[in-house]
């Protein structure tokens, strides 16, 4: 929840009858309207004029707060870049109320299906909206949930978003134009950067380039018309390197699209890199995906949203090439094609084998030697297509999807009993069938898959309101343990779609309208043998979450959350490791206080234990303080920390620049701080200066491998500018 953003007005609100303008307040009895008549129509169209302003500025979203209400508890596994860049995409591009989908509304995972309905509803008895203020008239559609909402949402002049000049006129004259550029750097000299004695008696640094990171990030667009840029990056020890014959072209890495929405029967075309997210993401998964949170009802199911340009900094998981949605009548057909290189750890054979790749890298780093030589080792070719059917009444949607994947060297797992059902060879091909209907307040949602090995995958779930203060979901999943595909992230416990079989239940309730209680059940069993689990094995976790917002100005939560699993006995002394229960718990506590216009707290306190052989413990405590003046906004943070071991580690959130994010582990015992000071030169011109620190009293370096540093602090530095043209 953004505690910052501008109040919602809610003693006015202007509400239309099908066949006259707005009545000036609903709040009011009829007989003082008909008093007041005489200032009806200045009272409407100043309102109008208001909000039309009032629009362009629409309240900025605080990303921390936003996300740790959907995630919960944030972990190493979580998409976080993909996460962030989603929900930044849909903040600068926000969904015009007049024009959105249910799909569109319920990717922002702030609406429940009550009202998701009785907004379409709404929509279609009264026709557009006048203003985003208008949403406080629809039935169920409380100040908190609004204000969740309009970060994201806003209403157009559709007239004046009628622009019939040529594309590249409308390109040249946009508005929404953007160059940012960003540096970072950790004060600290890490081992990579320590020059290493070569065979020749020389002085060679490990890593090949310097130890900044540099990142440029061009883009212009127009919601529902275009949208065209262009990011460039080099990670910390990375080299700038012109070689086109090595596939190196300066910074490491380069990602651009071209997309053109709403020509005609043409929904969407892509060029260059872009992502599908098609049915419940079992095989082309993209975007915001939550899973298991703290929203435990709205983040269960998949909105189909179809292409989408990629415009992270991530080196994998994205589709480069091109792809379009025509529309036929009631059926939306898309077909795409991707041809890109990935890194690889790639092994020569010898004359009587042929190359092959034990495994596809997703760090994205290129710094050492070898490093280097597993960039774009392997060449992906990818094509499918999706089909699907939408009814009258949008209330049914049926759709196919089939997707086939070749490589240029065949892919060979390393000879651990785990890897035994893992994908092997150069070609896969996926087939599967997904739906949706709507019956009242519930949605039942679902896919199927298959893959060319035989194993099959399945996500089904229901959700739904009982009532404006009860919503429920319910989902079952089950992935083969010779399930096989390489863009699908449905939900699961894995961060893989394959060997799982599940159960899962949530709940929310709002037992009086300050107070929101969440949980879920999750039970879960793994057929075949995981990473550091030599057997079958089964779990099941839970949470539970009481948040009361008593103003806009106060909000306090506390979670628990429980996890029940098996893992391999520590350092057991026998020839097989088995298997043994381990029980992790979590606790949170955290209050958000906007105390004036100018300055914002918050105070947040987690801890956690684990238990396999022996017990353990870890907690971390921090304190917010945010200030705005003017043109200036300066947040920071003091954290104290203490883990025991790697399992207890503490994740927090932290307030970064711009299109960026920080999430470090808390590990071991110390403190760290951070500021952020951020400045708006002119309208057009901002930049941001970032400064953190970690300092650990109970070590005497910090990180490992290459990345250790001989000292036991850690001090970060970055800088960004951004200018709209």
């Amino acid at each position: 929840m953004d505690m910052s953003s501008p109040p919602i007005h809610t003693d006015c609100t202007q509400i239309r009858h099908r066949h006259s303008v707005p009545y000036l307040c609903f709040n009011l009895r009829k007989s003082v309207v008909k008093k007041l008549g005489f200032c009806l129509f200045a009272a409407y169209y100043f309102a109008v004029l208001f909000s039309a302003s009032a629009q362009q500025n629409r309240p900025d979203i605080d990303l921390d707060a936003f996300v740790q209400q959907l995630m919960g508890t944030q972990t190493e596994d979580a998409n976080y870049e993909d996460l962030y860049e989603s929900l930044l995409q849909l903040y600068t591009h926000p969904l015009d109320l007049n024009r959105a989908t249910r799909n569109d509304l319920a990717a922002t995972y702030v609406l429940s299906e009550a009202q998701l309905n009785r907004f379409l509803e709404h929509r279609a008895t009264n026709g557009k909206l006048l203003t985003i203020y208008e949403l406080q008239a629809i039935p169920g559609f409380d100040l908190i949930t609004i204000r969740k909402l309009l970060p994201f949402v806003e209403v157009r002049d559709n007239g004046l978003a009628a622009d019939n000049r040529p594309l590249w006129k409308r390109i040249a004259t946009e508005r929404n134009n953007m160059l940012l550029l960003r540096y970072d750097q950790t004060l600290e000299r890490r081992q990579g950067f320590v020059p290493d004695i070569a065979d020749t008696g020389e002085p060679t640094p490990r890593y090949a380039g310097s130890p900044g990171r540099w990142y440029a990030r061009y883009r212009v667009s127009h919601t529902g018309d275009f949208s065209l840029g262009f990011t460039l990056e080099k990670d910390a020890g990375e080299a700038i390197t012109w070689r086109p014959a090595a596939r190196r072209y300066g910074a490491d890495f380069l990602s651009y699209h071209f997309m053109l929405e709403n020509k005609g029967r043409w929904k969407r075309i892509a060029f260059g890199d872009y992502q599908l997210q098609i049915g419940q993401g079992l095989l082309l998964s993209a975007g915001f995906t939550v899973g298991k949170g703290a929203e435990t009802v709205e983040t269960v199911r998949r909105s189909q949203l179809g292409i989408r340009p990629f415009t992270s900094v991530m080196e994998a998981g994205f589709l480069r090439g091109a792809a379009a949605t025509y529309a036929i009548g009631k059926f939306d057909v898309t077909g795409f094609y991707s041809h890109t290189r990935r890194a690889a750890s790639l092994t020569e054979g010898d004359s009587a084998t042929e190359n092959y790749v034990s495994s596809i890298l997703t760090a994205g780093y290129h710094r050492t030697e070898r490093e280097i030589l597993a960039k774009g080792a392997i060449l992906e070719q990818t094509t499918g297509g999706n089909v699907t059917y939408r009814s009258a009444k949008n209330n049914l949607e049926i759709g196919a999807t089939w997707l086939y994947t070749l490589f240029d060297t065949p892919l060979r797992r390393l000879p651990r009993r785990y890897n035994r059902f893992e994908f092997g060879g150069n070609q896969n091909h996926n087939f599967g069938l997904h739906y949706s209907y709507l019956w009242q307040n519930f949605n039942l949602f679902g896919e199927a898959a298959r893959s060319k090995s035989g194993g099959m995958g399945l996500v089904s779930g229901v959700m739904g309101s009982l009532s404006q203060k009860v919503s429920v979901a319910m989902l079952v999943r089950h992935y083969d343990r010779n399930f096989h595909t390489f863009y699908g992230n449905a939900f699961g416990e894995n961060t893989r779609n394959i060997n799982e079989r599940g159960v899962y239940w949530g709940l929310k309730i709002n037992p009086v309208r300050k107070i929101t209680v969440t949980a879920y059940y999750d039970q879960y069993r793994f057929q075949w043998l995981k990473f550091r689990v030599d057997a079958p094995s089964n779990g099941f976790d839970y949470l539970l979450r009481v948040a009361c917002q008593p103003n806009k100005k106060l909000l306090l939560y506390a979670q628990y959350r429980e996890e029940h699993k098996q893992r391999n006995e520590p350092e057991a002394g026998t020839p097989i490791n088995f298997p043994t229960a381990t029980l992790k718990k979590q606790y949170l506590f955290n209050i958000d206080f906007q105390a004036n216009a100018h300055i914002f707290l918050r105070s947040r306190v987690q801890f956690s234990n684990f238990r396999q052989r022996s017990f353990t413990g870890g907690y971390a405590m921090a304190q917010d303080i945010n200030l705005t003046l003017r043109r200036w906004q300066l947040s920071t943070r003091a954290a104290l920390f203490d883990t025991d071991d790697f399992d207890n580690r503490q994740y927090l959130f932290e307030k970064d620049v711009l299109y960026a994010f920080s999430i470090p582990a808390y590990y071991g015992r110390g403190f760290r701080w951070y500021a952020l000071l951020n400045y708006d030169i002119t309208p057009k011109l901002s930049c941001w200066l970032r400064l953190s620190r970690t300092n650990l009293s109970n070590q005497n370096t910090i990180g490992s491998s290459l990345d250790k540093i001989n000292a036991p602090h850690r001090t970060d530095v970055k800088l960004q500018a951004r200018y709209r043209f």
